[in-house]
């Protein structure tokens, strides 16, 4: 009877060895190779993904398209990972209004703008009504429609935490978490924190280190008011970053996003929006 054909794939540290059909192995080195084939890639070439928590009426919950999906977990918007918990390194922080068209005239992120500017009534076309934001209202036109649906777009106040989260694997990777509505208390919080901490240098004098020095810890949990339940997010402290590598990263990072040389892909509605409040829009 002829032998039967087998293939056999082993990975060593950074060599694959194949063996087939009994002929000489070949060593595969990918160090060797390592950053060919995206050699004219730049930062536009790139997605941050977003870290965003699920709730009961996020689509990859209604619609199951995310295996595991629930309210109340954490997902990867790339690699739809999924987190009970998960790691992070701030980085940056940057404070932004975004406009998004209401759900019920299609939804959608429609452009971003700086807090002096809103804050100011330095933006064409806003106007204040009730405490919120809203673009291009029509004269004497009714701003919630007779189902109780918002008839223009609005501003949403969001802090935007640029940051290195730690994946299922347990490599670190850029990616962002942006806190809006209910939850600017919980970025306000982890701000004093991050300003709070104290170290002290050889000579014994205080200062306080880098957002990135420090490892910190999301978790969900349920939140309610009067308009409704849904899911938020707790930041607790880890502990300080101890491998030199990681660090290296979380700085170049900053860097990077500092300097506006990250390009992040347009939000969805769920890393914006997430409680009964604000949900109408």
């Amino acid at each position: 009877m002829p032998k039967k054909e087998t293939a056999v794939e082993t990975a060593v540290e950074n060599e694959v060895i194949v063996a087939q059909n009994n002929l000489p192995i070949a060593a595969i080195s990918f160090e060797e190779d390592s950053g060919a084939g995206i050699e004219q890639a730049d930062s536009s070439s790139f997605a941050i993904p977003f870290i965003t928590m699920l709730q009961a009426q996020s689509p990859a919950v209604v619609d199951e398209t995310v295996e595991g999906a629930k309210a109340g977990l954490f997902i990867n918007s790339i690699t739809n990972e999924l987190y009970v918990k998960v790691s992070v390194i701030p980085t940056y922080y940057q404070r932004r209004f975004l406009r998004w068209s209401p759900r019920s005239k299609g939804g959608g992120y429609k452009g971003e703008f700086s807090p002096i500017d809103v804050e100011t009534n330095n933006v064409v076309g806003m106007s204040q009504h009730n405490g919120a934001y809203l673009m291009d209202v029509t004269p004497g036109a009714e701003i919630i429609d007779k189902d109780g649906h918002p008839n223009f777009d609005h501003l949403a106040d969001t802090r935007m935490h640029f940051v290195l989260a730690q994946s299922i694997s347990g490599a670190w990777q850029p990616a962002l978490l942006s806190l809006s509505s209910t939850q600017i208390k919980v970025s306000k919080r982890w701000m004093s924190r991050i300003q709070g901490i104290e170290l002290r240098n050889a000579a014994g004098k205080p200062y306080n280190p880098p957002s990135f020095s420090h490892i910190y810890e999301l978790s969900g949990v349920k939140q309610e008011n009067a308009k409704g339940k849904w899911w938020g997010v707790e930041v607790s402290i880890v502990g300080m970053v101890e491998d030199a590598e990681t660090y290296a990263r979380a700085k170049a990072f900053h860097r990077s996003a500092s300097s506006g040389a990250v390009e992040v892909s347009p939000p969805v509605q769920d890393a914006a929006i997430v409680d009964g409040e604000v949900n109408k829009f």
